[in-house]
């Protein structure tokens, strides 16, 4: 699965000159965890929740004497939105991040959050190929009882779009 077949296409931005209020006022007002700094239509850097809590709140600094540029994280980790969503999840573990831009040619064209994994976890799984363990497993077992979700022997399995899967697995994918 795409990056792009996650991600939040609608991108809140500000210049390295907008006052901190005025980023964390659309943060507010937007209900959104970052917004992602640009100039002349390139991502430069991006602010999170997190960099307004240590860079502004914690250090006890004046919010209306600051810059998008003072508190933004400037070296951007990205990600393209042709990649694999699960290379892009990989680059937000190692990099414990929550808001991974999507850039392409430079521009922005849209952010992987925490929030659209999360949303997109049926999706994800559904997209993977059965476990190599489920070989092993239909050794033993009735191709019938096995569910083709997550690979295990079941009792019984029930129909969920197309596929037999077992009730544990129709529960998670329906959330």
């Amino acid at each position: 699965m795409a990056v792009e077949d996650a991600m939040t296409v609608e991108v809140e931005t500000a210049e390295p000159s907008t006052p901190v209020t005025d980023v964390a006022k659309t943060m507010a007002e937007m209900e959104i965890g970052s917004i992602v700094v640009t100039q002349n239509g390139k991502a430069v850097g991006i602010i999170c929740e997190r960099d307004m809590l240590d860079k502004v709140v914690a250090v006890n600094a004046r919010p209306g004497e600051l810059t998008a540029e003072d508190i933004m994280e400037k070296s951007l980790i990205s990600t393209e939105p042709n990649a694999e969503v699960l290379d892009a999840i990989r680059l937000m573990v190692q990099n414990d991040i929550g808001h991974l831009p999507v850039v392409e040619n430079g521009a922005i064209v849209g952010i992987l959050t925490v929030q659209d994994v999360l949303k997109a976890t049926p999706r994800i799984l559904e997209s993977l190929p059965a476990p190599e363990r489920r070989e092993k497993i239909a050794e033993q077992a009735p191709e019938e009882n096995i569910c083709e979700f997550c690979g295990e022997v079941k009792n019984s399995l029930v129909e969920y779009n197309g596929r037999w899967i077992c009730e544990e697995c129709r529960d998670f994918l329906t959330g």
